[in-house]
Formats: C-alpha cells, structure tokens, sequence
C-alpha cells in the first residue's frame, strides 16, 4: 500500500467532523460540569468494556497469522496483562468508583442508543467488511484518534472534577500506549491492503468516525435531560 493512500487513511479521522463536535469543544474550553463527566464516563465504561468483544470479533474471522498476533497483543494489553486488576476495565471502574458512581449502580445504569449504535458498529464491520477493513477501523478510527480524543476528554474532566491522580489511569495509559498498537495495527494490515481493498478499508473508518459522533450526541442529549431534571443518572 502506498504512504498515499495510508495518508488517505489518516486524513479521514483528522478531518472529520467529529473533532468539532460541541462536547468536545466543551471539553477543551473546561466547560463540563460533574454531572456531565458522570454522564460521559457511564457511557464510555458501557463502550469500552466491550472492546474486547471487537477485538475478538475481527481475531474470529482473521485467517492472516501476523495480523492475529498483533490483535492477541492488543487483547493482552486490554486485560492488563494477565492482571485482572490492571485490565483496562478495571482501571476505568477506579474512574467511574471517583466520580461517586459504584459498581452496582454502573452496571444497572442502561446503555444508551447511541452508545449500542456504536458498539454493534465495530461489531458487525468484520463480517461486513472482512477483517483487514474491521482492523483499518480499529487502527485508524479507534487506536489511531484515542491519544488526542482522550486527552481533550482528560483535559475536560480535570476542569469539572478534582479527582486522584489513580482513578484517572485509564486515560493516562490510553493516551500514552494506543499510538503504540495503531502503529503495530498499521504495520500488519498496510501491506495487505490491495487497490480493490482500499474503499472498502474507507468506508469502514468513516462509520466508524460517524459512529463515534452518534456516541457523543447521546451524550450531550443525556446530558441535557439531566440538566433539566436535576435528580438522577438513570436516564435513556
């Protein structure tokens, strides 16, 4: 594959819409207040624990060794390195226990549509689209945009809450290792991309972005809601 076309890649994520999106311009401006982080971090914990289902969605159907090890790799990482304490899980509920929300209460709180728009997205794309399009979205979409997406969210969750520097972990170790496993991604799945491929890998990294964007209008739509009721987190 070209170092054009892997920019072609590359300038889908950067030049989405998703980087103007009012929440996270908010985020940046340190407009959040608690009850929005609260908001954002039960949506997130709902998206990201399942991660490791996406990951092993696209393993199921990838027949490519070289690929199916940097995905094992990437799995490893997610559920701390065989520490059940370190899984990545784990350290955003260390997040979520801060924000004064507990384990019993996360898990009982709904998913919101938006937020299962994005789940099944990165779910059905492997059998949409094949494995090499489904890792181009996790690469491009996902692993590639966490280290600046969560640090505009990091920047705007500090600004509305002062919390221990060990509840925020999650954040700290996404935006400092994810560019890792977007390179390794990369490096696996650039040379497989054929010309033929190459719309199909596109079209998965645009829905993908395009998902993400849905996932942040629930978020702003919860948060509304909850700035009208003022009395819980229960909200759909």
């Amino acid at each position: 594959m070209s170092t054009l076309v892997k920019h072609s890649f590359h300038e889908i994520t950067v030049s989405h819409p998703l980087w103007n999106h009012e929440f996270l311009t908010c985020c940046r401006t340190g407009n959040l207040s608690l009850p929005d982080v609260q908001v954002l971090a039960v949506q997130m914990y709902k998206f990201s624990k399942e991660f490791n289902r996406i990951l092993a969605s696209i393993l199921s159907c990838c027949p490519d060794e070289a690929a199916q090890l940097v995905i094992l790799e990437n799995l490893f990482d997610e559920m701390g390195q065989g520490k059940i304490s370190q899984s990545h899980p784990e350290l955003f509920r260390r997040f979520t226990r801060a924000l004064g929300i507990d384990d019993e209460t996360l898990m009982a709180l709904p998913t919101a549509p938006e937020t299962r728009t994005l789940i099944e997205t990165y779910l059905k794309i492997p059998h949409k689209y094949g494995y090499l399009a489904a890792l181009g979205a996790v690469c491009y979409a996902s692993e590639g945009i966490v280290s600046s997406l969560y640090t505009q969210l990091y920047n705007g969750i500090v600004g509305a809450a002062p919390l221990p520097k060990e509840s925020l972990i999650f954040f700290e170790v996404h935006i400092d290792v994810d560019d890792s496993h977007a390179a390794k991604l990369a490096a696996a799945i650039e040379p497989r991309i054929t010309i033929r491929e190459e719309e199909i890998v596109k079209q998965a990294i645009i829905e993908a972005m395009d998902a993400r964007v849905q996932f942040f209008n629930g978020i702003q739509r919860q948060t509304f809601k909850y700035n009208l009721s003022h009395h819980s987190l229960l909200l759909t």
